[in-house]
């Protein structure tokens, strides 16, 4: 093995020489199902943004391996972000080489763990990982990617040999243990639950103290986002167009957005709106949400909704808190549901539902969300929005999110709880 990728492999394998090794506050907890995979042979992925924490997860991951009396060196990490691995992205050798290596180098070890961060650097990463996951029965995968498609675009190679997790930023909960707030009181969470608006979930952004810099780091992380996972992997020349339509979503979350308008008012062709945003999604930095129609046709047809990451990005790229602190409140119900359910849409007819949950074929759930219901009109577009879609679903409770507002309503019937956003994240 050429010496510089043995140092540039003992450097990032400090275990191997009883170093210490920075793990991060444990979040390892809020995943069973990595746990869960772990004695198993199918490879594990874990897809994410930039900076959510997929690498922290990753040593904690190590960390729990050597605590249960595993050898250090059947522990083999890399990081393909780093430069000198970067720059050895389109040699088809590369891993199987270092792996087949560090297994002769060690003959004794029964069960090794390849655990590669930011796999999508790496060209040849699927036909790598399926030689060695098919060869070599003694080697656990453990991957990390930045880009959805990574999987989309591969997953006939490896159809069949992987479990996928996907890591968001710090849910609430995540975010107070974070904080040091062990058991908060009903004033402490709707303290933080500001801060978690204003800044987000990151988990960078939540231990630093000076909000200055908290914004700062969040537009380095967006500045990072689009241009290592959307300008560079799709080789766009024009970033100036992506520049201004990825400032217009985010100054839009949650405003139904038809993609011809968009494109009338940036002066852009309507397909590379669509690319575009496909590129966002494919990045994690946007999410779109569909009408609901069970006719899969008019689902595509109709205008869509989009949804950030993050609210801290939305927050620090697009507009402060006090512009439009209820937007970044639906933003922030909109990734919550999204961390426990499949299928999330909207209702629109003669009135408007924010969000429905789908389970199978069924619409579960209906959600409305607003700062708050005390001015009447507000009060009455929501709750007909809402009771609109509990009627057509044919469902006999809804949900109102609201700020700090908590009340029971039956409205025809159909029972209507209205809850303050701290309790509803805690449900």
């Amino acid at each position: 093995m050429d010496h510089r990728l043995r140092i540039a492999l003992e450097s990032q394998n400090p275990w191997w020489f009883e170093k210490a090794f920075e793990t991060g506050v444990e979040r390892l907890s809020y995943f069973p199902q990595i746990e869960a995979t772990m004695e198993a042979r199918e490879v594990l992925l874990l897809f994410g943004a930039r900076r959510t924490g997929k690498s922290t997860l990753v040593y904690q991951i190590i960390r729990s391996l050597l605590e249960r009396g595993v050898a250090r060196e059947a522990i083999l990490f890399m990081n393909l972000d780093e430069p000198f691995f970067f720059s050895m992205a389109d040699d088809p050798a590369l891993i199987t080489g270092i792996v087949e290596d560090h297994i002769a180098r060690h003959p004794h070890v029964e069960r090794f763990y390849l655990c590669i961060d930011e796999i999508q650097n790496y060209s040849y990463w699927a036909q790598a990982i399926k030689t060695i996951y098919d060869t070599k029965s003694t080697v656990k995968c453990i991957l990390t990617g930045s880009t959805s498609s990574l999987l989309q675009r591969e997953s006939s190679r490896l159809s069949g040999r992987y479990f996928s997790c996907t890591v968001y930023p710090l849910s609430f909960e995540e975010y107070l243990r974070f904080c040091g707030v062990a058991h908060p009181t009903v004033v402490e969470r709707r303290q933080h639950l500001e801060d978690y608006l204003k800044f987000g979930g990151f988990p960078r952004v939540v231990l630093e103290e000076q909000e200055g810099l908290k914004i700062q780091i969040l537009k380095n992380y967006y500045e990072t986002i689009y241009l290592k996972d959307i300008i560079f992997p799709n080789r766009l020349r024009n970033n100036s167009d992506l520049v201004d339509l990825l400032y217009y979503l985010i100054s839009n979350v949650g405003t139904t957005l038809s993609y011809n308008r968009i494109a009338d008012g940036l002066q852009i062709s309507t397909d590379t709106v669509k690319e575009y945003i496909e590129y966002a999604e494919d990045a994690f930095l946007l999410y779109t949400v569909m009408k609901f129609d069970y006719s899969v046709k008019k689902q595509v047809a109709n205008p869509k909704k989009i949804y950030a990451l993050d609210t801290g990005l939305v927050n620090a790229v697009a507009f402060t808190f006090s512009e439009n602190a209820g937007k970044l409140l639906e933003n922030l119900v909109y990734i919550a549901l999204r961390r426990k359910h499949g299928g999330i849409y909207y209702h629109k007819d003669q009135y408007e539902c924010d969000f429905l949950v789908k389970s199978g074929r069924t619409i579960v759930q209906a959600v409305q969300v607003t700062w708050s219901l005390k001015e009447e009109s507000t009060r009455k577009r929501e709750i007909r929005g809402l009771v609109e879609a509990m009627d057509a679903y044919t469902l006999d409770e809804g949900v109102i999110v609201t700020a700090s507002e908590s009340e029971e309503l039956v409205v025809d019937g159909r029972a209507i709880h209205v809850v303050p956003l701290y309790e509803w994240l805690d449900a």
